[in-house]
């Protein structure tokens, strides 16, 4: 497969987006980085490991995340000697760092997929996007999405073993990025398929097995603390009466493994088979009805499967629109990319920070309906397009 055309947009956009985040960062007060984010926690969890008693992350103490940014941020600690407002400032930097790689990779795919004046209007707008401090520096989510389209480009340029190893990175650093495995397996050969997903288990378990071996309660324990603490910001959770947001108690608690695994909230009315057989039912049809008759359809059904992922979720975190909004970008004509992605993204900062920072708890259920209800509207149009149907209404591309 011939590769995408050369990105002679990069090194202007990149220089923009640097740029302005930087300006951006000098311009914020440090209580608007260091606050309204996770980097307090991470600091504080930081500072566990060296100065609480908490020893190493995962082994020492648990932590609610796969190893690679627990010890990323370790390092961090170290260089800043402690001192929190040079961590902060050194993790926000590192973040502008891989959101200026992820800025490049989307214009790799956006070359491969779309029509060149198309994809250069498309990375602007993703660059507009990477300038919310919201979700570009609040979280470390940029260093999981950078694992998520460095392993979808390999994955569209037919490099299955480095496709997996990214893959597998991203396993170690969050979970959602191994979702682009389910593209290679619609996508692509069984044979690269199979590679890739051989490479991404072996990676995540060179990553994995140590902490396994060395402490298993509180290796454990960090794998499944997500998991464990039940429904947080989603319909679920307003079923079950959860009012509440997904963080853990004080950073006390992850010295004690027992406190990973302690559901918070009231428990699921729900069974949560019920909803996890259903949308893998609807999952599995869709992947095999979907088209697979050209690469742009892999990046829609790679949308339309993170789609179906957020449904089916208990929990819900803001900073996750940061996986949406490229693959939203990249699959859908202009004006319906830009009515979803806004539409989110307002939604995203209703709940953070305009209500939940002020104490509105009880007003939870607005930005959650309305969330749900653009899931899926943009289910439905992800899925229309991704399966594509001929003028008499038959299915192309079933395998």
């Amino acid at each position: 497969m011939a590769g995408p055309k050369r990105a002679r947009g990069f090194p202007v956009a990149v220089a923009a987006l640097v740029a302005l985040r930087f300006l951006v960062l000098a311009a914020l007060p440090f209580e608007a980085v260091f606050g309204y984010g996770d980097y307090r926690h991470f600091y504080d969890l930081a500072r566990l490991a060296v100065d609480g008693g908490g020893g190493w992350p995962l082994i020492g103490h648990w932590v609610e995340f796969p190893p690679f940014f627990p010890y990323l941020s370790l390092l961090l600690y170290h260089l800043a000697g402690g001192a929190e407002h040079v961590y902060a400032y050194l993790l926000a930097a590192l973040m502008i760092a891989f959101d200026a790689a992820n800025l490049w990779l989307f214009l790799r795919l956006a070359r491969r997929l779309l029509p060149v004046s198309t994809a250069e209007r498309m990375t602007w707008i993703y660059l507009a996007f990477l300038a919310l401090p919201a979700f570009g520096w609040w979280t470390f989510e940029p260093m999981a999405v950078f694992w998520m389209l460095f392993a979808l480009d390999l994955v569209l340029a037919d490099r299955p073993a480095r496709a997996g190893l990214a893959a597998g990175l991203g396993l170690l650093t969050k979970f959602i990025p191994a979702l682009v495995l389910v593209v290679a397996w619609r996508f692509r050969s069984l044979r690269q398929a199979a590679a890739s997903t051989v490479v991404a288990l072996v990676v995540a378990a060179v990553g994995l097995v140590p902490f396994l071996v060395a402490s298993p309660p509180m290796a454990v324990a960090s794998l499944q603390a997500q998991a464990a603490k039940g429904s947080w910001e989603t319909v679920w959770a307003l079923l079950d009466g959860n009012r509440n947001t997904g963080s853990f108690g004080p950073v006390e608690e992850h010295l004690d493994p027992s406190q990973a695994l302690r559901a918070r909230g009231h428990p699921a009315v729900v069974p949560p088979w019920i909803p996890a057989l259903a949308f893998g039912a609807l999952g599995l049809c869709l992947f095999v009805l979907a088209n697979r008759s050209e690469d742009g359809n892999a990046v829609r059904f790679l949308a339309l499967t993170f789609c179906l992922f957020l449904l089916w979720s208990r929990g819900w975190s803001p900073q996750w629109l940061a996986y949406f909004v490229p693959l939203l970008l990249l699959s859908l004509p202009i004006g319906q990319a830009l009515g979803f992605g806004l539409n989110l993204v307002c939604v995203a900062l209703l709940e953070w920070p305009v209500l939940l920072s002020r104490g509105r708890f009880d007003l939870l259920w607005l930005p959650v309906i309305l969330r749900t209800a653009l899931l899926v509207v943009l289910a439905v149009a992800l899925a229309g397009r991704t399966l594509h149907l001929t003028r008499h209404g038959r299915l192309r591309g079933v395998a």
